[in-house]
């Protein structure tokens, strides 16, 4: 009789044990459905909850847990907190493609320690195929069916060809403005310009009216002066001597045998020029009128000779 006892006290105690472990983690899997036909996608959606005092480690799954499955979603994780328990959910996209029954086996849950603290229940689905009538003829495939344009397709491509050709007709009329330029830069440049004398004297005439050494501008003075000297060459033999300096001026006009005393005019006024220019020199009246002289000379006396109609 106390033997008796004995056995049911221990097996009433396991019975706890187990009834607060099970209540302590819980895990379960379902499915969508356990059917499908080979190429659909069903859902599988597993759960488990621990108490919030435990820890544990969450399934790794992949297409190698599931035998004759394959997994093609993967659903972020779920964790929520409900009276001291968390609960853990989280659903994965399963498909076949082979007919027949598979089979889903228990999925394990363990702690940090690698102990077994729960498994899911085992879950069978069924994969179908499709029925094929053997006794009718085969058929071709059925070509693709031609969708109608839609509006808002048509008003793309019409915008798109209005596009196209607006840039077709803007780059004609860049094309024909541009030949109009060249051609109307081809005219003026037949048409004769004032003679190069006339220029440099008219510039010159302008000069002295503005009296500028006599106000002390002789830096600005004699700017203006070599500045006509320069402008008078380019149009006179086309040497670009606004980009050169005082000696490069000399060298040019010995290159085209100008005379000797007209050389040695310029050379005189470029030298003073220099000498206010860098070293604040401050000539005296009767140097800034020769300087400016010099150059008045030298265009009358190597200007073209116009010749009467």
């Amino acid at each position: 009789m106390k033997n008796t006892i004995k056995y049911i006290l221990i097996f009433t105690f396991c019975l706890l044990i187990v009834s607060l472990k099970a209540q302590e983690y819980h895990a379960e899997a379902k499915l969508d459905s356990n059917r499908m036909l080979i190429g659909d996608h069903v859902k599988l959606h597993l759960s488990y909850s621990w108490s919030i005092n435990k820890t544990m480690l969450l399934p790794m799954m992949h297409d190698s847990s599931f035998h004759g499955l394959e997994i093609i979603e993967y659903y972020k994780p779920q964790l929520d907190t409900i009276n001291n328990m968390v609960i853990y959910k989280q659903q994965y996209t399963l498909t076949s493609f082979d007919s027949g029954t598979y089979i889903i086996h228990p999925i394990p849950f363990y702690d940090n320690d690698s102990t077994l603290l729960a498994t899911t229940q085992t879950l069978k689905i069924q994969v179908n195929t499709l029925n094929v009538d053997t006794t009718l003829a085969i058929k071709d495939i059925k070509p693709p069916f031609k969708a109608p344009l839609t509006f808002k397709e048509i008003v793309t491509y019409v915008i798109m060809s209005a596009v196209i050709i607006a840039l077709i007709l803007l780059i004609i009329l860049l094309i024909l403005r541009l030949k109009n330029k060249i051609s109307t830069f081809s005219i003026k440049k037949e048409i004769p310009l004032e003679p190069a004398h006339r220029i440099a004297l008219r510039a010159l005439e302008s000069l002295r009216l503005k009296k500028l050494w006599q106000e002390g501008e002789y830096k600005l003075y004699y700017s203006e002066l070599t500045e006509i000297l320069r402008m008078y060459m380019e149009n006179r033999w086309g040497i670009q001597a606004m980009e050169m300096v005082s000696d490069e001026i000399i060298h040019a006009l010995h290159q085209q045998r100008v005379a000797e005393h007209l050389i040695q005019k310029v050379s005189y006024t470029l030298h003073h020029s220099d000498m206010v220019k860098f070293a604040k020199g401050q000539p005296l009246s009767d140097e800034n009128q020769l300087s400016f002289d010099n150059i008045v000379i030298f265009v009358k006396e190597t200007k073209i000779i116009e010749e009467n109609a």
